[in-house]
């Protein structure tokens, strides 16, 4: 018995049990935590898909484009569900119709803006990010003994939609039945600082194109067609993308846009010829002018001849209404005074033909009929605005008109040239040159825009059309646009 109480055999057997209750314990506690680790990586997987899904819808509901489908907060959820992540009660393809007991999922979807690491929701709702918090929640087990009853498991993710390039050349689609909304024809040859040219569908080359100039891309949202052309451009190029962003979206609901003002004034008054200003052009021989008019009188149509001269009297509130047309022929000359502001209404159309000349004073231009320039045509600070289903057309002659930085009739107009909101074609083109500086409207009508055409006194020259097709030599370029009236490419990025 003696021998065996000092006997030392299997103490270390001893010890070594007493040693690995706590070792087990940590390695059980160790195997728990790694469960924590696969989940909150199934977690992460789903909030990225989650938000990058949901800016997708974002950047199509900033781009101002038709038919965006389901909302940002549906899409993200679609996809949080593709990989098990719901709410309760949640009926989205992939939800998890048992889960184990006690455990639990949570989704959480928010616009917002989220700059320099940073993410806030404004009231409204609205930004340029999305953000996605899911969260498991389950029970503790050998972590109880630490005091947990229950462990979250959160993950969070953010994508941003960014705007990586100013674009000079936008096609709003949807596409035509003859293809692409953005048309580029294989005799164009593209020049100005060089821009990205974009379609918020599909494009469509005629052959390869040619461009002046480093800078240049051209990107679809949708697709390109025929395919031997679309894989070398010759320029940069994306043909599935978000949507660009069509910044002068708010002009198609402006309260000016949706009706013409002088429709129901059908005044008859009649110009009396006056003795010729000091200022007319040499040649003249008969002066009429044409003093503003209240919304009850309107001056009948106007036909310029040769050696007559119309103008514009000067005074400090310059509104004109013309009952019907107003037409420039060779040899005549209609001005408006430089010195003041003006708003003109010409319930149908602005014609400036071959020969005749047109200085337009600076201010707001509206018309419920077709404008068609192939004279000489002048004006700073101008905007052009159609309505109703006039056709623009510029064919042959020089034109040189700029818009203005600030426009006197309607913030919303500043920087924008010509605001375009008819269904009529438009047709920029013919062997002139047109120098068009500043911002083109076209957001409901197809616009062929080609022949040689470059800025003047500002280098911005851009053209947003429901469709575009590109041919001849034209000027684009986004240099010295209002930051308001410049579109840019999207691109979705994870930044959290």
């Amino acid at each position: 018995m003696r021998n065996l109480l000092r006997s030392q055999r299997g103490s270390a057997a001893f010890a070594t049990v007493i040693a690995l209750v706590p070792l087990i314990g940590a390695v059980a506690l160790g195997a728990e935590a790694g469960s924590w680790y696969v989940t909150r990586q199934q977690g992460q997987n789903a909030a990225d898909a989650a938000a990058y899904a949901g800016a997708l819808r974002l950047s199509c509901d900033i781009a101002g484009a038709a038919n965006c489908g389901t909302s940002v907060d549906y899409q993200s959820r679609v996809f949080a569900a593709q990989n098990a992540f719901c709410n309760s009660g949640d009926a989205y393809s992939g939800c998890a119709t048992s889960l184990p007991s006690r455990v639990s999922r949570t989704v959480q979807v928010d616009i917002g803006n989220y700059s320099a690491g940073s993410f806030t929701t404004p009231a409204a709702g609205t930004g340029n990010a999305v953000r996605v918090r899911v969260s498991q929640q389950q029970p503790a087990y050998l972590a109880a003994v630490l005091g947990a009853t229950t462990v979250p498991i959160p993950a969070q993710a953010i994508a941003l939609v960014q705007n990586p390039s100013k674009v000079c050349g936008l096609a709003l689609g949807p596409d035509p039945n003859g293809g692409g909304a953005l048309k580029i024809g294989g005799n164009v040859t593209n020049n100005g600082t060089g821009c990205p040219l974009m379609s918020d569908a599909s494009v469509q080359f005629a052959s390869t194109p040619s461009f002046t100039g480093p800078g240049w891309g051209v990107y679809g949202a949708t697709g390109c067609s025929p395919a031997n052309t679309c894989a070398s451009p010759g320029v940069t190029h994306n043909y599935f993308m978000p949507p660009a962003m069509d910044p002068l979206q708010g002009l198609q609901t402006a309260s000016f846009n949706n009706t013409f003002t002088n429709t129901n004034v059908t005044g008859n008054v009649n110009l009396g010829q006056s003795t010729c200003p000091a200022s007319v052009p040499a040649g003249t021989t008969k002066c009429f002018p044409i003093s503003p008019n209240t919304a009850s009188t309107a001056y009948k149509s106007i036909n310029v001849s040769n050696g007559e001269y119309y103008y514009c009297s000067a005074t400090t509130t310059a509104r004109y209404y013309f009952s019907g047309s107003i037409s420039v022929n060779g040899g005549g000359t209609f001005a408006c005074d430089p010195r003041s502001p003006v708003t003109a209404y010409f319930k149908a159309g602005i014609n400036v033909n071959s020969g005749g000349t047109a200085t337009l004073a600076a201010g707001t231009y509206f018309t419920n009929g077709d404008i068609s320039l192939g004279g000489t045509v002048t004006g700073t600070s101008v905007t052009l605005v159609l309505l109703g289903n006039s056709k623009f057309t510029i064919n042959g002659g020089a034109i040189n008109l700029s818009a203005p930085t600030t426009n006197n009739f309607s913030s919303a107009l500043d920087g924008v040239l010509i605001d375009d909101q008819s269904t009529g074609a438009v047709n920029i083109n013919g062997n002139g040159v047109a120098r068009l500086a500043g911002a083109m409207y076209f957001p409901k009508a197809d616009v062929s825009f080609g022949g040689t055409a470059q800025p003047s006194n500002t280098t911005c020259s851009q053209v947003i059309a429901k469709t575009l097709d590109m041919t001849g030599s034209a000027y684009l370029s986004t240099d010295a646009c209002l930051p308001a009236t410049i579109a840019y490419t999207q691109v979705v990025a994870l930044v959290q």
